[in-house]
């Protein structure tokens, strides 16, 4: 009988054991490269959150909250990282987590929700900017409103020194209704090219608080009240004033009731819990549906948050809504072009 030959696997030469031996090597280098991104990148996509959640407690977590758009961005990258380190399940989670943050998001890029009344062709623009009080470019602001040509222009942050330098533009006499109150980062200026049917003195409506000041218009067949507002900020030391203020604020508006427009740098955004409080107490409707986020603050950075608004109640249709260019301020200006809605948005609402 003939006997079968043993089987044996050639021997491994040195170069095989060498390439062998630097598997191990490979991995612990790449979990050395992409374990510290991949974790930061995961705890910063939760942070926004997090912040939304417990806001309330700290205005350092107000502050975060603003944050939120990077968060899907932020939680697909890290996905990415634990991929590649073949973590799946830690990598499908996030990616879950990025589109659950997506479905919270405002889609400011949909369609406009009211139209303007087609047997109305009454229109009003409105230009509202921060001038940011320590900018001295006078004729930069000037040239924007002879350009945009506004019914109203509302000034944040006016001081004296504003109120001068545009009037020797000549800007200012275009505007013969008026009501200023030059405080510097408290500063107001509420002009109007046509006489109102009442023009208020500026008010506070809390012992902390900011001026406010009101219009109140003949618009759309009745009369609508405009308000050009800029609450304190919230940030640091501020927060136990800037919040009573807003509410107070904002159960001013809520009591007043009928058709409203309200203008300002509001210093929240959308992401912040007390602009959704804000928006609840006043029953007023951001004026971005339909034309994008459109982020005015700060100009000089990459990343811009939304501080500068323009809400309206539902009787009021948003034609246009638009950011003005650079007027040297860390602000950029907001141009709004309203009508009176029609009269089937007005009657569900």
């Amino acid at each position: 009988m003939f006997r079968r030959p043993e089987l044996r696997g050639d021997a491994s030469s040195p170069k095989d054991e060498r390439a062998l031996s630097r598997v191990p090597r490979v991995g612990r280098l790449r979990s050395a490269l992409l374990l510290p991104p991949a974790a930061g990148a995961s705890i910063a996509a939760l942070i926004p959150a997090l912040s939304t959640a417990l806001a309330r407690h700290s205005w350092v977590l107000d502050a975060l909250t603003h944050f939120r758009p990077l968060a899907p961005w932020t939680a697909l990258a890290a996905a990415a990282g634990w991929a590649l380190l073949r973590r799946r399940i830690l990598a499908l989670g996030l990616v879950g987590f990025a589109i659950w943050q997506w479905s919270g998001i405002e889609p400011f890029d949909g369609p406009n929700p009211v139209e303007p009344d087609r047997d109305r062709p009454e229109r009003l623009r409105i230009l509202m900017a921060n001038v940011y009080h320590p900018n001295a470019d006078f004729e930069r602001v000037a040239a924007l409103i002879r350009r945009e040509r506004p019914d109203i222009v509302g000034l944040v942050e006016v001081s004296y020194d504003w109120i001068d330098g545009l009037e020797r533009t000549g800007i200012r006499e275009e505007f013969p209704y008026r009501v200023e109150v030059p405080l510097g980062g408290q500063g107001l200026a509420l002009w109007l090219r046509e006489a109102p049917h009442r023009l208020e003195p500026a008010q506070v409506f809390s012992s902390t608080g900011n001026p406010v000041c009101k219009a109140t218009l003949a618009f759309g067949g009745g009369l609508t009240t405009l308000w050009l507002v800029h609450p304190p900020n919230p940030v640091g030391g501020g927060r136990e004033r800037a919040n009573p203020d807003f509410a107070a604020l904002a159960e001013q508006i809520g009591l007043r009731g009928g058709s409203q427009i309200v203008v300002g740098d509001l210093n929240r955004t959308e992401h912040s819990p007390y602009f959704h409080d804000f928006l609840a107490t006043t029953r007023l409707r951001d004026s971005r549906f339909g034309f994008g986020p459109q982020p005015s603050w700060p100009t000089w950075s990459p990343y811009r948050i939304p501080l500068d608004h323009a809400l309206v109640s539902p009787d009021v249709a948003v034609v246009d809504r638009r950011l003005g260019e650079s007027i040297g301020s860390d602000h950029l200006p907001i141009i709004l072009d309203v009508a009176p809605a029609s009269a089937s948005r007005k009657s569900r609402n």
